[in-house]
């Protein structure tokens, strides 16, 4: 039975009820308080979440690589973020009143309590940590929260092969979209009204410097985003038929393109082992895989002279703040880490701790990351923090590769490709760049990977559980 239609009395009882009482107040509420409308749009989206609208949802998540940071002079800035928030309280309220939720089910994939585990040591690296409780350790919890909410959302809510694959659609137009928004900021010479709008100018604005970002803050940030997308991409060209293979070609095309507008040498470089990768996984003849290969290098040897003339001041040669900022960022995050070896500083206060390292002119305080997420995460959440954020990050790149191998189902194998390759741009590109406190995008986006192959997992083992064998196949 379709899952919608056997919930479709309940949708239409109390979500009624309630929604009539609570809009009249709202309504009245909307004459004399200026805040009602903050609070009609939240009554709105709970209301949508509690009973599951299907399109809503999709909408949600094709616009995870939007943010919005009006400057309201309030607490609530990132709007965004308070959004996924109440989806999924929304959400989980409507499976509690329908007595749906199951706890040990969602608790099942080992990415689940792994994520569960990294959100409690944020908790305790800032309540244990060195650095306390501060506005950038509190507003990283947020962050890190609404993440794995919306990561247990997901799983819950895609429970089969139509819907993760609809999730994935949603993901790859998504971003086809984001491509296409940052090579027409690269064609017009700047961010766009849209981007200043989102991010208005007394939020530390960046200057334009000829590299893109599309909708999130920074062209780092929209290279780290895209390389959790592009490899989906690729598989669903190598795999897909049909439409499916267009828009994987598409998205491909695109997003390295955008990709490479960023000028991001280390997002570069680790797209550029996925795209190794592919070949060797997708090509099957040898004399091709040559050829690819050779083209690759001669592509990666007269990159920089293409970004030379681009943006000579970037990428025409490194500068010495460059040069001297980072390992001067780096020893400071290692001295933290030594600190308080256990549980570090408390996710997001490097960036308020520094200043008191580093006195140097080229290094202004209170605005920059560790440019490492490796030394990031030993800083800021200690050995404890930083094993298990890479047990998540291995258990999801083992997954994701047995995942590939051994599933008969092109649908499933895209997931695991796409899931291997998101995480080994991961893995290359924290070496030099990346951050869990910069890009509220980034991070939701990297639990949305993680739950389209959780429940793309969950999908099969019900498929197969009345079959009794042993391999994860799907005939």
């Amino acid at each position: 039975m379709n899952r919608n239609s056997a919930r479709l009395p309940i949708s239409t009882s109390w979500p009624g009820v309630v929604s009539g009482v609570v809009g009249t107040g709202l309504i009245a509420l909307f004459v004399t308080v200026h805040w009602s409308i903050a609070i009609l749009a939240a009554a709105i989206i709970l209301g949508l979440s509690a009973v599951e609208g299907e399109w809503f949802l999709l909408v949600v998540i094709f616009l995870t690589p939007v943010d919005w940071l009006p400057d309201t002079g309030t607490l609530v800035r990132d709007v965004m973020t308070a959004m996924r928030i109440l989806v999924a309280a929304g959400f989980f309220l409507g499976f509690l009143w329908r007595r749906k939720l199951a706890f040990g089910q969602l608790l099942r994939p080992n990415l689940s309590r792994w994520s569960l585990a990294f959100g409690a040591v944020v908790v305790l690296s800032a309540t244990f940590g060195s650095g306390g409780w501060t506005h950038n350790s509190t507003r990283c919890f947020v962050v890190v929260a609404s993440s794995i909410m919306f990561y247990f959302v997901v799983v819950s809510w895609a429970d089969s092969k139509a819907r993760v694959k609809k999730l994935l659609k949603v993901l790859l137009c998504s971003t086809i979209v984001v491509s296409a928004f940052g090579i027409l900021q690269f064609v017009f010479g700047g961010y766009t009204w849209l981007w200043q709008f989102l991010y208005p100018e007394d939020l530390e604005f960046i200057g334009w410097s000829g590299r893109v970002s599309s909708f999130l803050t920074n062209p780092n940030s929209l290279a780290g985003y895209l390389n959790l997308l592009l490899p989906f991409a690729l598989a669903t060209f190598a795999l897909g038929d049909g439409i499916w293979k267009r828009v994987g070609a598409v998205c491909a095309l695109l997003g390295f393109v955008s990709l490479s507008l960023t000028q991001s040498r280390a997002g570069l470089v680790a797209f550029g082992c996925v795209l190794l990768a592919a070949i060797f996984v997708f090509v099957r003849r040898r004399r091709n895989r040559l050829l690819l290969v050779g083209g690759l290098a001669v592509l990666a040897l007269s990159f920089y002279s293409i970004g030379s003339a681009v943006n000579p001041e970037h990428f025409g040669g490194l500068d010495v703040g460059t040069a001297l900022g980072r390992p001067l960022l780096w020893i400071t995050a290692w001295d933290l880490f030594a600190g308080s070896p256990f549980w570090g500083t408390g996710l997001g206060n490097f960036t308020g701790l520094y200043g008191s390292y580093v006195h140097v002119p080229w290094i202004p305080p209170d605005q920059l990351t560790v440019n490492s997420l490796y030394l990031e995460l030993l800083s800021e959440t200690g050995v404890v923090g930083f094993g298990v954020f890479y047990f998540l990050a291995i258990s999801a790149i083992r997954g994701g590769y047995l995942h590939f191998r051994h599933s008969r189902c092109n649908l499933s194998r895209i997931v695991g490709f796409g899931l291997f390759g998101a995480m080994v741009t991961v893995f290359v590109h924290g070496l030099l760049d990346l951050s869990l406190e910069v890009s509220p995008q980034f991070d939701i986006l990297l639990w949305l990977v993680f739950a389209l192959y959780a429940a793309d997992v969950e999908v099969l083992e019900k498929l197969e559980r009345p079959l009794r064998y042993g391999t994860s196949t799907v005939r």
